[in-house]
């Protein structure tokens, strides 16, 4: 059972296990939110680590989770979450990130291993509603649910909001910036920190995309008429482009941060 959690006024907190048509809701509210080239690109060519998105809400539908406006059923907020049999020390948590997450959960389901961590997979705010620190609530939310299934901790790939102002700052230094309370200087990574997070280390290869120049072109709405790098707005680090092999390659790395 969740600890009671001071949620906003006229608000109530509905997951996919309670209601199975809210999946396909929570779908529609990432695709506003994120941009185009999460939602459509595939992963590098022999990627060993395969996931499948949408499999989340048939394997964990408990932790798949929205705050639904009770005047008008609409969405304001929604939650992805995972469980993992993962039991190591924070600081051998991969470089890959957010790609392992999803794909150590699938084996250790399908291999029948009882989990011991939740992962938080992404915290999407409808637009008009980011001003009411919904975000902190969300984490909140996904810390009991972990709590009430007996899970040791919430691992969490922080996407670092702030870092894409600064794409061609080396992740390793960006965390290290502060702001003058002491907290990380970046909001996102400062939300956690405040809910009792520690900040363990990059995952530089957290998630990987890839897709023909043309694929990238209509992704961002940027020509790329030459090969190599390009900073593009809203990405942690620059695009890489390859006109002789028609491809296009982002490697975006988060930051690991552990709840206890």
């Amino acid at each position: 059972m969740l600890t009671p959690i001071n949620l906003p006024p006229h608000t109530t907190l509905r997951t996919v296990a309670e209601d199975p048509d809210l999946a396909d809701r929570i779908q529609g509210l990432i695709e506003q939110c994120w941009p185009t080239y999460v939602i459509e690109s595939h992963f590098p060519g022999g990627d060993v680590l395969p996931t499948d998105w949408m499999g989340i809400f048939e394997r964990w539908p408990q932790f798949q989770f929205a705050l639904i406006d009770e005047t008008n059923d609409e969405l304001l907020s929604a939650g992805n979450a995972l469980a993992l049999a993962w039991q190591g020390d924070p600081g051998d948590l991969p470089d890959t990130g957010w790609n392992w997450a999803m794909h150590s959960a699938v084996l250790d389901l399908e291999a029948g291993r009882k989990p011991t961590s939740m992962c938080a997979l992404s915290i999407s705010v409808r637009s008009d509603q980011r001003n009411r620190h919904l975000s902190a609530t969300m984490v909140e939310i996904m810390h009991e649910m972990g709590k009430a299934a007996g899970l040791r901790r919430l691992l969490a790939p922080v996407r670092p909001t702030w870092k894409s102002r600064y794409p061609i700052t080396p992740i390793e230094e960006y965390i290290t910036w502060r702001s003058r309370d002491g907290l990380p200087f970046d909001p996102w990574l400062r939300v956690h920190a405040r809910l009792g997070a520690a900040l363990v280390k990059p995952c530089q290869r957290s998630m990987e995309m890839a897709g023909s120049v043309a694929e990238w072109e209509q992704w961002t709405g940027m020509a790329f008429p030459a090969s190599g790098h390009y900073v593009v707005p809203d990405m942690l680090t620059p695009l890489r482009i390859n006109r002789s092999a028609d491809r296009g390659d982002y490697v975006e790395p988060n930051v690991w941060m552990v709840h206890p």
